[in-house]
């Protein structure tokens, strides 16, 4: 029997590290939870690619991460003027600075934190995280900020 995935909304990965979890809707299914084991995911990915074969930008609008320029980060000038939609190699990464973003509890009863940058803007994109992961990224994101600021404050010689 067919399903027709109608949107992607996330996907993280399970605890165990197993399963790659895509949440889902369907015009006739509603909410669906995929589970893929880690280990099919690339071909997975290599699969739809093939098939998909250039009619679409690599980066879809609303999507998952971006590929593109440089893996080092770049400059913030650089990184604001990176387009939309620019693709380049599968080790380089796009890094955009959002206009906004939003954070909340997932309300579905999943157990996820949702983080959606430029929250009802045009490209908005969404992520799902874990409780555990969630803490994680705030942790490394106040680390980072704080070595940042600490270093600005510091006199140059």
């Amino acid at each position: 029997m067919a399903i027709r995935i109608a949107a992607v909304s996330s996907a993280t990965m399970s605890d165990d590290k197993k399963e790659f979890i895509v949440q889902t809707t369907g015009k006739y299914t509603g909410a669906l939870e995929l589970r893929f084991a880690s280990d099919c995911v690339d071909d997975l990915i290599a699969v739809l690619t093939k098939v998909r074969g250039g009619a679409q930008p690599a980066a879809s609008k609303g999507g998952g991460p971006a590929l593109a320029a440089e893996a080092a980060a770049p400059s913030a000038e650089a990184a604001a003027q990176t387009k939309p939609g620019a693709t380049g190699k599968a080790d380089e990464v796009r890094f955009e600075i959002p206009k906004n973003c939003t954070i909340s509890a997932d309300t579905s009863g999943r157990g996820l934190v949702l983080f959606i940058l430029n929250h009802r803007l045009e490209d908005q994109a969404g992520y799902a995280f874990s409780p555990d992961a969630a803490k994680q990224l705030a942790g490394g994101l106040t680390k980072s900020a704080d070595a940042l600021l600490a270093q600005r404050a510091t006199p140059r010689s």
